[in-house]
């Protein structure tokens, strides 16, 4: 195929590619439907939910400090690591720590802390234990504690 038919199909191909891109400015009316092209994202009801603000709910305002008094100038060079260290003092934990267990030895000795033994067994007429030592009594005082001047 050499010569006049050759043209003929070129100048055909070049009129149809022509007459494509010619007409595809005029495809306003042309309308996908369906959930295929909704998958997609082509379809009309696809690009008018894209074209949609999204609502989302009021946001609230800032809240300030009820007394802002209290809260240093920015720029100031205070800090309130003085009062942060205070809060993680390994010291005043083991103080505490200390106090507490003090307290619940002195609960377990007088019977506080052994209710279920006296529920469940009415007529033991045992001593008061406590897990963290020996309970403190008039004898065990005078005889146990002669020589330890921890306590005053």
């Amino acid at each position: 195929m050499t010569g006049r038919p050759m043209r003929i199909v070129h100048l055909a191909t070049t009129a149809a590619l022509a007459g494509t891109l010619f007409l595809g400015g005029c495809s306003d009316g042309l309308e996908v439907n369906g959930k295929v092209f909704d998958w997609l994202g082509v379809s009309t009801s696809a690009v008018e939910q894209a074209k949609r603000e999204p609502q989302v709910a009021a946001r609230t305002p800032l809240v300030l400090p009820p007394n802002s008094a209290r809260l240093p100038e920015p720029g100031s060079g205070q800090d309130g690591s003085a009062s942060l260290a205070s809060l993680a003092d390994p010291e005043a934990k083991k103080a505490a720590a200390a106090k507490e267990r003090e307290r619940l030895h002195l609960a377990y000795c007088r019977g506080e802390m052994q209710w279920k033994d006296r529920v469940y067994k009415p007529g033991d007429t045992g001593a008061n234990r406590s897990p963290y030592g020996p309970c403190p009594s008039l004898v065990g005082d005078m005889t146990g504690n002669l020589n330890n001047t921890d306590k005053q």
